[in-house]
This record gives C-alpha cells, sequence and structure tokens, in this order.
C-alpha cells in the first residue's frame, strides 16, 4: 500500500520514550511486517521471537520494546514505545480510516424491503439485501452486498454487516456492532426429545441479542433460544468459525478465539477468554476472567479468574506438569521394565 503518513503522527501516537537513529524522510509509504518491510515503510517488534529479524529488516522506522538495544542501520529510526503493538494498531487505526470509501446512506435499487420495514435514512442498504417486515436498520448503518434481515430484526446505529450475513426473526442487534460475511444469527438450535423411537424436534421459540460494541467473525453462528434468548455480552469479541448454541450467556468484553464451541444453556461471564478450538459443555458457568487454553474442553463449572487447560479442563498449571510427565511416560516404562528384569520380576 502507498501511504503518505507523517513521522510525527508516529510520535504521537507511539509516545516514544526515546528515540536511536535518523530517518531522513518526514513520512512513511507504507507499512509492513519486519521480513516484508521496504525502505520507507513503518514496522514494529513487540516479541521476542522475532528479535532476531531486526537484524535484516529493511524497513525505515521500526517501534520497538524500551529495552530494545540494538543499533539501527543508516537512515533507519527506532522509536522505543513501552507497548509497540498498541502503538502500532493506532497507527493502522488511522490508516484504515483515511483509506475508507465513504458510503453513501441510501437502498439499492436490487434491495427487496418490505413495506413495514424502518430504515434509516442514514443507513445504506447494499445490493441484493432483503429487509423482510417489521425490521429496523438504525442511522449510520452499513448493510453490505447479500445480506438478509428476517421478520422483526433490530440492528442499531453504526453498525456494519459484511456482504452475505444471515440475521434470523426477531434478532437484535446493538449499536458500533460488526459483523463478518457468512455469520448467521438465530438459526434455530439443535434441539430433540426422543419420542417413540424417533427423534422429536423442538421448536425454538426464542431469538439473539448482541449488546454493544461487539465484533463477530466470518462463518460463525449463534442459535436463538428455545425459550427467551441467546445472549452476547457488550465489548465482547469473536473470532472466525465459533458456534454458540441456544440460550448461552456470554457477558461483557469476553474473547472468543476460532472454533470455539459453546453448547447450549452455557453462562461465559464477564472478561472471560477462550482459546481456539476450546469447548464448554451446557448448563455450566466459566467465571468472570476465567481463561481456558486452546484445545480445552469444561465438562464443569470453572472459578473466577482461573486458568485452565486439557480436557476434562483442570487447572492450567496442573495441566502443564501432567503434560510433562506424560512425555516422559516411555522412558520411564523403558527403566521400569530393566529394573524388573534385574531383580528377576519380568514375565
Amino acid at each position: 500500500m502507498q501511504l503518505d503518513y507523517s513521522i510525527e503522527t508516529i510520535r504521537k501516537r507511539a509516545e516514544p520514550l526515546s528515540e536511536k537513529g535518523a530517518y531522513s524522510e518526514s513520512s512513511i509509504s507504507g507499512v509492513a511486517t519486519l521480513r516484508e518491510a521496504e525502505p520507507g515503510d513503518l514496522s514494529f517488534l513487540h516479541i521476542d521471537k522475532y528479535r532476531d529479524q531486526m537484524k535484516s529488516t529493511r524497513a525505515s522506522v521500526v517501534l520497538v520494546p524500551e529495552d530494545f538495544d540494538l543499533e539501527p542501520k543508516e537512515n533507519q529510526l527506532f522509536l522505543r514505545t513501552s507497548k509497540p503493538s498498541m502503538a502500532m494498531a493506532l497507527i493502522c487505526e488511522d490508516i484504515a480510516r483515511e483509506q475508507s470509501i465513504p458510503v453513501s446512506p441510501g437502498i439499492h435499487a436490487s434491495a427487496i424491503i418490505a413495506d413495514s420495514a424502518k430504515i434509516s435514512k442514514e443507513a445504506s442498504i447494499g445490493p441484493g439485501c432483503i429487509v423482510e417486515d417489521g425490521a429496523t436498520v438504525g442511522a449510520g448503518s452499513v448493510i453490505e452486498a447479500g445480506c438478509f434481515l428476517g421478520n422483526g430484526v433490530g440492528v442499531g446505529e453504526n453498525c456494519l454487516l459484511k456482504p452475505k450475513v444471515v440475521l434470523q426473526k426477531n434478532t437484535c442487534i446493538g449499536n458500533r456492532v460488526t459483523i463478518h460475511s457468512g455469520v448467521v444469527l438465530g438459526t434455530d438450535g439443535y434441539g430433540y426429545e426422543f419420542i417413540d423411537g424417533c427423534h422429536r424436534k423442538i421448536p425454538q421459540l426464542g431469538n439473539v441479542e448482541i449488546g454493544d460494541d461487539v465484533e463477530i467473525g466470518a462463518n460463525t453462528t449463534i442459535d436463538r433460544g428455545r425459550l427467551g434468548a441467546t445472549r452476547i455480552g457488550s465489548g465482547t469479541k469473536i473470532d472466525n468459525q465459533v458456534q454458540i448454541g441456544h440460550n448461552v450467556r456470554i457477558g461483557k468484553h469476553c474473547i472468543l478465539c476460532a472454533q470455539v464451541g459453546i453448547a447450549g444453556s452455557a453462562t461465559i461471564e464477564d472478561y472471560a477468554v477462550l482459546g481456539g478450538r476450546a469447548g464448554a459443555s451446557n448448563h455450566l458457568t466459566i467465571g468472570k476472567g476465567a481463561q481456558l487454553a486452546g484445545c480445552s474442553v469444561a465438562f464443569s463449572d470453572l472459578d473466577p479468574g482461573g486458568k485452565y487447560g486439557g480436557t476434562p479442563a483442570i487447572a492450567l498449571n496442573a495441566y502443564q506438569r501432567l503434560t510433562v510427565l506424560t512425555r516422559k511416560l516411555p522412558d520411564l516404562f523403558s527403566r521400569l521394565n530393566a529394573l524388573e528384569k534385574s531383580v528377576g520380576l519380568e514375565k
């Protein structure tokens, strides 16, 4: 990408504790990783794993940790900052804002809008969208191509729905929510009763409610409640390909990484973090601020603030010790067999 982002603005965003080296230009022309950067680019170092790349990077300006002591090359500037990754995020926010294409309010001619739907004059409805009876879209919201908003759906203000999002009937979305392509909210929960030798479907009469400032990644699905709502709290961020079952309650500012699966009626309290491919069984509670490691599965309640790993999930330090011991088992069995043989106990 070609940019013209000033060095002075970088300084304001990064709030450098000190500087080393010098860059002759007044602005950068791009942003890139350390490995891929070219002269004129801005990059950053945020974890030790990539320190070796600093020796070969061609980036002209690099945000580095405050303890970084390598000497810059000619025409290269290092800005020491307490949080390089956060500073880079703020800079990228600026760049994304400058490069965004303004969206004009209005309804595309190919969109199908029910007569009873209420669309703000300040909202934008893209090509091929379908908005059914009783649905509402608030001011500043952008509904991109091919989205479906079912009966009674409510979308708040300043939301962004990427192409091919499906909101089934009575789904309610708060303000400033971003929903990426392929997301389906409000489909039937997975509920059956075994009656007279067959699985009889249980009607799913509830809905989905999404709080403010939530982001939902591509191809995630959230089921409607059997009775009442499946709720996602304000500020929660959900990655791609996550499955959330019916009547789940997720609190505020939670993090759910890719391929997390949460079974029906589970409760995830505020500030909880679930790593990639983690899972939670039905009707349990993961306490406030608890962290569940990737690929772990909780089958019972987890205490607030705890760190957990493994399947079934246990305290993370215990799980790590077991993992170390498991790797030693082949050697331990060999030694045991040798010991039994030495005393004549082998079978």
